[in-house]
Formats: structure tokens, sequence, C-alpha cells
């Protein structure tokens, strides 16, 4: 019997731990970062956002015109974790501001840390045909990772049009801008500061919108006649972001690029 007691005591969990588990400090646990631009992080954090990102490319320059492959760059930008089968999601929406997206893409890839081999990596999916005959379109490409340290950097888009002033140096555009929730809002449309912005006008700026509905925007470029065209070899010479903002928050952009060249 003084044997059985003993027993228990040895076996007896300490009066302090209520867990089987082990809490490690968070010095030892280490969390992957895969990202990409992305345009609601730049807005977020103060800076310009543009919805030209750098890291997806779908068309070709000039005229602009979609091609063949939707490209992706993503990367992992932890240096102690890498980030294996990373889900990386595309959709598109006809030429716009918060459209209703149509899912495309699927796919999973596997990055080594930042700083390695691999860390980066491009990925590349066939155009749908129903994309290409709109001639315009947003992409959206979407990271998922279920130990993402950083949810902020996930999410990329490319929503462009341009003006080339051999063609003329006005141009009008006319689209969709749609409220995304559910509940009525008021959005905002404005142009990101910059030099160039002057070039622009938006009209209507403010539109009251019930969920789900859509209103059509017109934005006008006219670069002055005093602008000289920009030298040989020159791809964009501006580039003018229009945001749209509902109760803070970004619902969505375009990026018009420029191309000075007579």
């Amino acid at each position: 019997m003084r044997e059985q007691a003993s027993l228990r005591t040895l076996c007896r969990p300490s009066a302090l731990r209520r867990s089987c588990c082990i809490r490690l400090p968070d010095e030892i646990v280490k969390d992957p970062d895969p990202s990409t631009f992305d345009a609601e992080l730049a807005f977020a954090s103060g800076a310009s956002p543009t919805f030209n990102s750098p890291d997806i490319n779908t068309i070709n320059l000039w005229p602009i015109a979609p091609i063949d492959a939707i490209d992706a760059i993503v990367r992992n930008l932890s240096p102690d974790a890498s980030a294996q089968r990373t889900r990386v999601d595309v959709s598109w929406t006809p030429f716009g501001i918060g459209l209703q997206r149509i899912p495309i893409f699927s796919s999973f890839v596997d990055l080594a840390k930042a700083g390695s081999g691999g860390s980066e990596q491009q990925l590349s999916w066939p155009t749908p045909t129903a994309m290409k005959a709109t001639g315009r379109f947003s992409v959206f490409v979407d990271i998922a990772h279920p130990y993402d340290r950083d949810l902020l950097n996930n999410r990329g888009q490319q929503t462009v049009d341009g003006l080339q002033t051999s063609a003329g140096r006005s141009k009008t555009f006319t689209f969709p801008v749609r409220n995304p929730s559910s509940s009525p809002q008021s959005i905002s449309l404005s142009i990101v500061p910059s030099p160039e912005a002057v070039w622009a006008t938006v009209s209507p700026a403010t539109l009251s919108l019930a969920g789900g509905a859509q209103q059509n925007v017109t934005v006008k470029i006219t670069v002055p006649t005093s602008v000289p065209a920009s030298p040989a070899g020159t791809l964009i010479t501006a580039t003018i972001d229009l945001i749209a903002i509902a109760a803070g928050r970004l619902v969505g952009g375009i990026s018009f690029l420029i191309l000075v060249d007579s």
C-alpha cells in the first residue's frame, strides 16, 4: 500500500501545470512570411498605392494588350522559416473597381527562407479566353499559408489602362465602380497626389451605393502640350493612380499608364 501511494505521488502532475503542453518561447517559434506587392498595405502604411503591381504581368506595352500568360512573383520574407505549400489563388474581374471576382486558378509553391535560392519564384498560368476578349481587366493574386506571420502583404492586384500621346494627348476612360459590401456605402474616388495628378479629373468623385450596386465613373486625362516627348526607349512616362475609399478603407483602384511619345 505504501508503494502504491508513492507511485501515485510521482505520477500526479504538478499543481502549477494545468496542461500537458509546453509553450515554446517566441524566439524559438519561427514562421514563414510569403508575400507579394500589396496596394492595401501601401495605403494602410500611408504610402501611395499603385495598382500596377511590379509582381504581376498580364499585358504588353504599347499599345496595351493582354498577353497569353498571367505571370506572378511570390516571395518569402522570413529569414528563419521556409514557406512550404504556400497557396496562390488567382481571380479576375472585368475592368473596374470592386467588381465580383471570378476565381480561375489555384496553385501551391514551396518557398525557401529569404536569402536562399528559391525564396522568390515566378508562377505562370494561361490567360483565359474570356479575359483576353474583354481587352481590359483586373487580376488578383492572393497568397495563403497556415503559419503566415504577416497577413498584410498577401494581396496582389493589377488593374491598368493607358494613354499613348502618339494616338492623342487626351483620353476618356469609363468604367464601373461597385460597392462590394452588403450594406449601403459612400465611396469616394480621388487621384493620388503626384506632379501629373493635375492632368486627370474624375466624375463623379463620390458615389452613394446600395450593397452590391454599381455605377459608371469617368476619368479624363489630358497631357499638356508643354510636356515634351520622353527619350527614345522610355516605356512609361508617368502613372496616374485612382483610388476608391469607403469608411476609411481601400476598396480598390486603377493605374493609368502614360507614354508621352510625340
